[in-house]
């Protein structure tokens, strides 16, 4: 029975969707992609989770079975990776990502594509986008706010409203603005 209404909520999810993967679909630029994802982001409950798997199962480049992901959080580059298991939260934006098997991410995260997008102090502000791919490695778990623009290892955990700079190593926990190593509480 289960596996019937599982079936079911999958179906239903991608009947939901589909407008949104002929938008995603239409043009050579991304602008088609992020109205997608925000179109379907706006589905509430099970059947926006279901909407939206099936939206990134077939618009990212890699999206998992058993992946979700939760009302109002959307993927601004189709590049973006999410392994199976891996669970967002609502009201994130995740950039160019790459996130590890059983990730967690709490409700109002951002991932950025990495810590230049729209430039820096050396290079001046505007000009071409300097988009980086950012690593969340499996088993971590980011808090409610963070905002992430560097590589964070496997086994980590990255406190509420903590601004992660520089990489992040396995099994480390962080917080703080920007973020800081602290004792493990093990």
């Amino acid at each position: 029975m289960k596996r019937i209404l599982r079936a079911l909520l999958a179906g239903l999810g991608t009947t939901i969707a589909l407008p949104a993967l002929a938008i995603a679909a239409w043009g050579r630029s991304d602008e088609g992609f992020v109205w997608g994802g925000q179109a379907v982001a706006l589905v509430p409950g099970a059947v926006g989770d279901a909407a939206r798997a099936a939206f990134y199962g077939r618009t990212l480049a890699l999206f998992e079975p058993g992946a979700t992901i939760h009302f109002g959080s959307y993927f601004s580059k189709r590049g973006a990776r999410v392994s199976a298991g891996a669970g967002i939260g609502a009201y994130c934006i995740i950039g160019l990502a790459d996130l590890g098997p059983r990730v967690r991410i709490a409700s109002r995260v951002s991932i950025t594509s990495g810590l230049h997008y729209h430039g820096s102090a050396a290079r001046g502000l505007g000009g071409q986008d300097v988009v980086e791919r950012v690593t969340i490695g499996a088993n971590t778990w980011i808090g409610e706010a963070a905002v992430i623009g560097a590589d964070v290892g496997a086994n980590c955990i990255v406190g509420m409203g903590s601004v992660v700079v520089q990489p992040v190593p396995d099994g480390a926990t962080v917080m703080g603005n920007p973020a800081r190593r602290i004792p493990s509480a093990a």
